[in-house]
């Protein structure tokens, strides 16, 4: 009961945070968002690092110097959002700002490499922990930050309305749905064990549940937070398809971000990733579900404004 309410309340002060940081279209706000992302990219790097640390002590130095790298990857990220594929421009310079995402990464995989071989009783597994590290903490969690940032699409050529918090609100939606009702479902319903070597509790049932739910969750929210503004019911049944699809993809990355997520904690013999969040446990702890399907979420948004731009 203790550990519940406690659960409630530390959920309730973190949304009490971040929604206003989310809904409110200030400049003070945007900043503020930015801000709180970076910290909890930084948090969850030292979360990652000390996991990777306890099998391998030599990695104890990078578990300082991996979380400011993720921070910047962070910012860099954000900022190839806001200056990148502006889809009224005709031409291709802002791919650059892209590809410099690309550079940032590498050379903070290349300077990690290099501490690592310089650092005794060192292994070739720490070259890729420090490398998962990143791409979890610094890239993936940069793009789940920068759907804050997104920029509606073309009126001209596309209703869609793929703007900052509207997007947030349907992605962050799916999840809780997905989550939730997978959990409950499989609590009531579940027989057939989904991975019992990772996560001994969920089910096919429960997996299926959610799937469900968080598919028809984010159909309600792409006419609820007006993300399509279909023209007649034709074209109110091919949004429903496609948004049917389209979230149906997402509540799947979510369920597959929860394992991930759950697979590292059992390889590394720990319950929770930190202890920043009381009841809940640190940042990965928290938002493993969002990240992956954050990710996917924005690259599907940038390669459908690729297509925008080259059909121009």
């Amino acid at each position: 009961m203790k550990s519940l309410k406690t659960r409630i309340i530390t959920g309730t002060a973190l949304l009490a945070v971040i929604i206003p940081l989310i809904v409110i279209n200030h400049k003070i706000a945007e900043i503020g968002f930015l801000l709180v992302g970076i910290f909890l990219s930084v948090t969850a790097a030292h979360e990652m690092m000390s996991m990777f640390a306890k099998k391998s002590p030599s990695l104890s130095r990078l578990k300082y110097i991996i979380p400011v790298f993720s921070g910047i990857l962070t910012y860099v990220v954000y900022f190839s959002t806001t200056r990148g594929l502006d889809i009224a421009s005709d031409t291709y310079e802002n791919f650059i700002y892209h590809f410099l995402v690309s550079v940032v990464f590498i050379a903070f995989v290349v300077i990690s490499i290099i501490i690592v071989i310089f650092t005794k009783n060192s292994t070739a597994h720490d070259f890729a922990s420090c490398v998962i590290a990143l791409c979890y903490t610094g890239l993936i969690f940069g793009y789940v930050i920068s759907i804050r940032y997104l920029t509606p699409m073309e009126p001209a050529r596309v209703d869609l309305i793929v703007k900052g918090g509207r997007s947030f609100g349907y992605l962050y939606a799916i999840t809780i749905a997905t989550d939730s009702f997978a959990y409950l479902i499989g609590s009531k319903w579940g027989k057939r064990k989904l991975c019992p070597d990772i996560s001994p509790k969920k089910t096919v049932e429960g997996a299926l549940g959610g799937l469900i739910a968080g598919s028809i969750t984010g159909v309600i929210c792409v006419f609820l937070f007006r993300i399509y503004i279909p023209g007649d019911a034709k074209e109110t049944l091919i949004a429903i398809a496609i948004a049917f699809v389209f979230s149906l993809i997402l509540a799947f990355t979510v369920q597959v971000g929860d394992l991930v997520a759950s697979k590292m904690k059992r390889t590394y013999d720990i319950k929770d990733f930190g202890k920043i969040f009381p009841g809940h446990g640190g940042v990965l702890d928290r938002f493993d579900s969002l990240l992956f399907s954050g990710a996917c979420f924005y690259i599907m948004v940038q390669v459908l404004q690729l297509f925008i731009i080259w059909a121009k």
